[in-house]
């Protein structure tokens, strides 16, 4: 998001979008989602990966005052539920005690059914 009318702007169409954040609550998660979907950076994506989200159910970032009105989980399914895309979250990707990595830019396959997300070529070539 903070790359929006950069030259280094991302590109969701046809794309698995992936995202995963630590410490930050359902009102950060949605207002972020919000801005993504009318953005149109929602609208012509592949599917959706969301990794772990440690600490976001009520996490430290935004304070103690701040709103407890939907769940993570509430939010994730009314913003990207509706979109016709695969969407998977919780992987073990992200700030989570898994320290894992995604590459970017090859090719993968998202199957909500299995609940996998398969990377199809090498990141790196020889």
């Amino acid at each position: 998001m903070h790359t929006f009318r950069t030259s280094w702007e991302i590109e969701t169409e046809g794309a698995i979008l992936f995202f995963e954040v630590a410490l930050y609550g359902p009102t950060f998660v949605d207002r972020h989602l919000v801005h993504l979907g009318q953005a149109g950076k929602l609208a012509d994506v592949a599917g959706i990966v969301v990794g772990e989200l440690p600490g976001g159910e009520w996490g430290e970032g935004l304070g103690p005052d701040w709103p407890r009105a939907s769940t993570l989980e509430d939010v994730l399914e009314q913003r990207l539920g509706d979109l016709g895309v695969p969407v998977l979250y919780g992987l073990p990707i992200g700030h989570g005690e898994m320290l894992s990595t995604l590459p970017l830019g090859v090719r993968a396959t998202l199957d909500a059914d299995a609940l996998t997300l398969t990377i199809d070529e090498p990141a790196l070539t020889t």
